[in-house]
This record gives C-alpha cells, sequence and structure tokens, in this order.
C-alpha cells in the first residue's frame, strides 16, 4: 500500500515538471502524460484512498509550482542519506525522493477519511459524520463503531392550580446519556448507554445480539438491560418521540421495573410487521439477595396497507408478571403533566402482597406524508397474594396523539419495528446555506383512570406541543398542557385543573 502512496506523491509532484517540460518536449507526448497522471488521482479518489477534497488541493498547488504532500503519517522519518552522485550540491532532488518524503511527513488532518496512511489505522476503515457522531467502519461492512450521545435540558412552570405545591417553576437534565453501539462480524452486534440524570446514574440499553436475515426477514435475539416492547411509545427512542413526555400508558401499566429490564429477548420482521418475546427480571440494581419477578412480554404490530410515504397501523401487547416476594408491594403513581414536576400526578394507595400482574395494550394508528395519528389503550390486572388486604385493582391509560410537519417532511414512521425513528429534515440548519430545518405541530389527549384501586383518583390532560427541528438530531420542543386530576389522597384531593408549560432543547447521536 505504502508503494501505491509513493506512486500517488510521485504523480502530484510531476505536476510542476510537466508543465515546465512544455519547451522541452513534445506537446502531445506531454498532454498525455497530464491525462494520464490525473486519471491515477482519479483512480485513487474512487477507491476512497484520498479524498475529493484533498486530490483537488493537491492538484491546484502543484499547478502553481508549490511543494505537493499526498499522504500523512504523526511521525516524520528522517531522510535516508544519498548516494554519492545522486545529486550535485545545491541541485534539486528527483521529483521521486520528495514524494517519498511527502509521503511520510503530513499529519492527518481533520474531516478527511484515514484510510491506510497510517500504519496504526486500518487499510478498510471508512469514517461517515452524517448521523451527528462518528461511524466507523470497516470497508467489507464487518466491523462498526458508532459513539451515542443524548442531552435532553427541560424546564417547567405550573400556574392555576388551587394547591400552592404545585404551581412551581422547576427544571433538569431530563437526560443525559452515553455509550457506543457496534458490530462484529456478519452477525454479532453490542450496544451500552449509561444515563445521568437528577444527580443518579442509571444503565440502560447495554446488551449483546446476534442477526441473522433469512430474505425479507430480520431476526435477532439479544440479552441484557433491555427496552421493554410495550406500545408504539415506550419502544420509541426519546429523541424521536412527538412529545417532551411519553404517553401516559408508557408507566400507568407498566410492570413493577419499569421501562428497561434486564432480560433475554428475541424478535423477528419483515417488510410490514414484525413480532417480538421476552422474559425479563428486574431492572439492573444492587439487590442480589432476593428473587427478581419474572416478566412474560411479547409484542406484534402489522401494516394491512403500506404507501411509498406512510401506512395503517396495528398493532398490541402482553404481558404476565409474577412477584415472587411475600410481601411485594404496588405503588403506581402517574405524573399528568410532565416528568418534571412530580406534584401534578393521579395518586393511588400503595397495595402489599402481591402475586402479580397481568396487562394488555392495543394499538391503532395512521401515517402518511406529513400527517399523523395513533392511539394506545393499555390496561393492567393486579393479582392478590395470600393476606392481601385489596380485592381488586385494575390501572388503565388512554392516549390519542397527531401531528402535521408543517415543512412537508414525511413521517418518520417505520414499519418493521412500528415505532417512530429519527426525521429526515429537508433542510437542515448547517453550514452557510441559510436552511432553518422543519417545524411539526402535534397534539394529544390522555386519560389515566385509577377508580378500581383503592383510593385511586383520574385524571385528564390535553397537549398542544410545536417542534423546532434544526437538523436531524438536534431540536428544540415546547409543549402547552390543560390537565384536571381528582384524587382521593396525595398533594391535592378533589378536583384540581392547571395549565403547565414544558421545554426542551435536545440533541442526540
Amino acid at each position: 500500500m505504502k508503494a501505491v502512496l509513493n506512486v500517488v506523491a510521485l504523480t502530484a509532484l510531476l505536476f510542476p515538471q510537466v508543465a515546465s517540460a512544455q519547451s522541452g518536449e513534445k506537446a502531445g507526448e506531454t498532454e498525455a502524460v497530464y491525462r494520464t497522471l490525473l486519471a491515477l488521482i482519479d483512480e485513487m479518489v474512487g477507491n476512497g484512498l484520498l479524498s475529493r477534497t484533498r486530490a483537488d488541493a493537491l492538484i491546484a498547488r502543484a499547478q502553481r509550482g508549490e511543494a505537493v504532500q499526498v499522504a500523512e503519517r504523526s511521525q516524520p522519518r528522517p531522510a535516508a542519506p544519498s548516494p554519492a552522485g545522486d545529486a550535485p550540491s545545491g541541485t534539486p532532488r528527483p521529483a521521486v525522493a520528495t514524494a517519498a518524503r511527502a509521503v511520510e511527513a503530513e499529519p492527518p488532518r481533520a474531516g478527511t477519511e484515514v484510510a491506510a496512511r497510517q500504519p496504526d489505522v486500518p487499510a478498510d476503515l471508512k469514517v461517515d459524520w452524517s448521523r451527528g457522531a462518528p461511524v466507523f467502519t470497516s470497508r467489507d461492512g464487518a466491523f462498526s463503531f458508532k459513539p451515542r450521545g443524548r442531552i435532553l435540558a427541560d424546564v417547567q412552570t405550573t400556574h392555576g392550580s388551587d394547591a400552592d405545591s404545585r404551581n412551581i417553576t422547576t427544571s433538569t437534565l431530563r437526560q443525559f446519556r452515553f455509550g457506543a453501539q457496534g458490530t462484529v462480524g456478519s452477525h454479532l452486534f453490542y450496544q451500552f448507554e449509561a444515563d445521568f440524570r437528577r444527580n443518579q446514574t442509571e444503565v440502560v440499553n447495554t446488551f449483546v445480539g446476534y442477526r441473522r436475515r433469512f430474505g425479507d426477514i430480520e431476526a435477532d435475539v439479544r440479552a441484557g438491560s433491555l427496552l421493554t416492547d410495550r406500545g408504539i411509545d415506550v419502544a420509541t427512542a426519546a429523541q424521536s418521540n412527538p412529545f417532551i413526555t411519553l404517553n401516559v400508558n408508557s408507566l400507568a401499566v407498566a410492570p413493577n421495573g419499569g421501562i428497561f429490564l434486564m432480560g433475554l429477548a428475541g424478535r423477528a420482521s419483515g417488510p410490514n410487521w414484525h413480532a417480538s418475546i421476552a422474559v425479563h427480571g428486574d431492572r439492573v440494581d444492587a439487590d442480589t439477595g432476593n428473587s427478581d419477578n419474572r416478566i412474560l412480554l411479547t409484542r406484534a404490530h402489522w401494516n394491512p396497507i403500506v404507501w411509498r410515504n406512510g401506512a395503517v397501523h396495528l398493532g398490541g401487547w402482553l404481558y404476565d408478571e409474577a412477584m415472587p416476594g411475600r410481601n411485594a408491594t404496588v405503588a403506581v403513581n402517574t405524573l399528568i403533566a410532565g416528568a418534571i414536576n412530580s406534584n401534578v400526578r393521579v395518586d393511588t394507595a400503595t397495595l402489599t402482597r402481591v402475586d402479580g400482574s397481568r396487562a394488555f395494550g392495543a394499538e391503532l394508528g395512521l401515517f402518511r406524508g406529513p400527517l399523523y395519528a395513533y392511539g394506545e389503550y393499555g390496561q393492567r390486572r393486579l393479582a392478590r397474594g395470600p393476606g392481601a388486604t385489596f380485592d381488586e385493582a385494575t390501572y388503565k391509560a388512554l392516549s390519542i396523539s397527531g401531528g402535521w410537519w408543517i415543512t412537508g417532511e414525511t413521517v418518520p414512521y417505520q414499519t418493521r419495528s412500528g415505532t417512530m425513528i429519527a426525521p429526515r429534515v429537508m433542510k437542515p440548519m448547517m453550514g452557510s446555506g441559510g436552511n432553518w430545518g422543519a417545524l411539526e405541530l402535534v397534539g394529544r389527549y390522555e386519560h389515566v383512570d385509577f377508580s378500581d384501586v383503592p383510593s385511586g383518583g383520574t385524571g385528564t390532560t390535553w397537549t398542544l406541543g410545536l417542534n423546532w427541528h434544526l437538523t436531524n438530531y438536534f431540536r428544540l420542543m415546547a409543549d402547552v398542557s390543560h390537565w384536571r386530576t381528582d384524587n382521593i389522597i396525595g398533594v391535592a384531593p378533589g378536583r384540581d385543573t392547571g395549565d403547565t408549560l414544558s421545554a426542551r432543547a435536545e440533541v442526540s447521536f
């Protein structure tokens, strides 16, 4: 490879020599050599050994008669002593000697692919910056590595409540997440992420997996700390969700462990469907002296109609949860107006001696062009254990969401997973082009009903929001919510109403 790069360097350095040789050689021969050298440079660019920008810069400098350096290495090598008689003192050295030193001397430049120019960098390395962070990939696609990161900075203010403790303004880093993902060979993959929020650290999506493809069907198995596949909103990453907070279904009917749980999951998907099945335990914690809860969870979706720019969505999920402890407890207090102000919530009594629970959910959605609407309903019923003091406990949640991409982007819905994904902003705010990104108008209705739970309340929220996507991975968000709660216990017993304004600055890669 070094010999090839030496040829490239020699080629570039010959340009001035060719230009000056016009007076002493036949013009036709000189022109032929010049064209051949240009073709050689183009070949190197096509093979990924030299970036187009770098090649053009080299050609321009060579045509001006300036010294040219083509390839790089972090430390220059000392020049080998010239054999006697190679060149008299004061005579310019031949281009070959100069080119050899050029290959060794210049350090890598930012923003270009480094491919075989350094002995410690694989010859087939590619670097792609289009996703907000560098993706390092071997040219045969067998290996890849991508850093992952997310910052969600939120502020929220509430007013209009009869309870002064609810009329507050507060802010937090909703998420500060960092990790990486990668592939090893054709089938193995991995991901790890840690979330630093509210001065606490939590291990979230961290797993290893194996995948295969069977025609149009993609299948994988993964083990570790997994995002539970339980509805459109839960299975959609936070940076792809149209709202600042997930819908009430996400936690109101969640198993005891929450959203990220240790487990083993298998998944298969086709062009317009997917199905998953998983067995989960508890979240990552330090409690290794007691048995985990056991959760069997499955979800599937199908798109009976698929257009070029959208689809109809039908889906559902269910789980069975066993709690082996003799004194298992369940406490469901659902935030109803964003995820920061913990005083605006629907409360229930804490139930003890619970043996387990069963839950199900249904999904219906329409996504087409810049418009979308989808609804989710979920219900969870607890099972009484020996000595339980409650007869029945059923938690219910409903949400209906919709949106319109004002600037004409297509709704980022993925038919293989039945979830929303990162958008493709048509005019991102990058460079000096003067583009201003994309605008998305969203609205949502939510209702939780815990009236079948001892001391359980109810709550309803209407939300209107506007999202400004500066790029595919940077956005500003604002949501205005009008809510009503009717609690029996908690911070604000009785009927109460109020308004909450939430805002977020977000970057995710």
